[in-house]
């Protein structure tokens, strides 16, 4: 059973007299409080109907009075507070978990001589630099009921086309379009989400892409370094290539150009070949320019020493053109 829980405040206690007459003949079968307090009353009971009825009696008394969620800014006197309520436990029937429990207060103000503010149905919504667009589409509808006249919303939120066959959504029949418009951009946030995350993974598979030729020329390079390949070396630079070795950002190597290079890896002063070099799991990538860390021992011929040696660092920069490596530089 969904129970509705319905609170009325009745703020000019000389209404007290209507309302209690009006819930009489709405013929409410629950008991209903009535609480008094210094300058207003306070109205409490639960049903297992909403009783939409008791609204239309009071604004056939209050003629030049509307229900509104919109308090334009509190300029208004609120006359009378109604508000509904149903747990997010609710079951109906049948024991399934209702989908689109109430949690509602409307406002009883003086009817405004104010024009409806317009509104474009379009919302744009940036993902990133992307600009996405949805709709809200609202439809007349009617509560065959009660024969009160209203607005809905269409289930179609990506595309502007009221005329086309689409689901309407039928939890609630709006007052005005504006009233319609506002939840159906709360309604769309759930949408929002989900396309943002598909963006996400579409973003984060494209940058996969991207970055997976540049990742594996530096893993090819790393690991030609750890065999002592001389060709493996060489076959993805940039004739052009840059070699540069910092230690504490002072320059203290610079090469320029593959054969320049090939002959210092090929020297005996050279410091890439048999390091056993171990990329760390942390790659800095910003491309054309890619950051990685390596940690290897030392090699040393005295094996008293290898033993002491220690955990060294360095870090290594690449800039990559045309899938090749056109710059390294060394820093330690």
């Amino acid at each position: 059973m969904i129970e509705t829980e319905i609170t009325i405040l009745i703020n000019r206690k000389s209404d007290i007299g209507v309302i209690k007459q009006n819930i009489i003949e709405t013929n409410i079968q629950f008991p209903v409080y009535i609480i008094e307090y210094e300058n207003h009353y306070k109205i409490d009971f639960v049903s297992d109907y909403e009783e939409w009825e008791f609204d239309a009696k009071i604004l056939n008394f209050f003629s030049e009075y509307e229900f509104t969620s919109n308090l334009e800014n509190g300029r208004k006197e609120i006359r009378l507070q109604l508000s509904r309520y149903q747990s997010e436990l609710s079951t109906d029937g049948w024991g399934r978990r209702i989908e689109n429990p109430l949690n509602e207060v409307k406002y009883l103000i003086k009817k405004s001589n104010i024009k409806t503010e317009k509104f474009n149905p379009k919302i744009k919504v940036l993902f990133g630099s992307n600009e996405q667009n949805y709709y809200i589409n609202i439809v007349n509808g009617i509560n065959k009921a009660t024969d009160e006249k209203g607005f809905l919303l269409l289930n179609d939120f990506k595309s502007n086309d009221e005329n086309k066959e689409v689901e309407i959504i039928k939890d609630k029949l709006y007052k005005s379009p504006i009233e319609a418009f506002d939840n159906g951009c709360y309604k769309i946030q759930e949408i929002v989400n989900q396309d943002f995350k598909d963006y996400i993974q579409a973003q984060k598979k494209e940058i996969r892409e991207k970055q997976k030729l540049p990742r594996k020329l530096i893993r090819d390079f790393i690991n030609s370094c750890n065999k002592s390949e001389t060709e493996g070396i060489l076959k993805n630079l940039d004739e052009n290539i840059i070699f540069e070795k910092r230690i504490r950002w002072k320059t203290e190597l610079l090469i320029e150009g593959i054969q320049e290079f090939e002959t210092y890896i090929k020297s005996p002063n050279q410091e890439l070949f048999a390091k056993n070099f171990k990329i760390r799991s942390s790659w800095s990538i910003n491309l054309p320019h890619i950051t990685i860390g390596v940690k290897f021992y030392p090699i040393t011929t005295n094996h008293e020493e290898e033993i002491k040696n220690t955990l060294r660092y360095k870090q290594i920069n690449f800039e990559i053109n045309n899938n090749k490596i056109i710059c390294i530089i060394e820093e330690q």
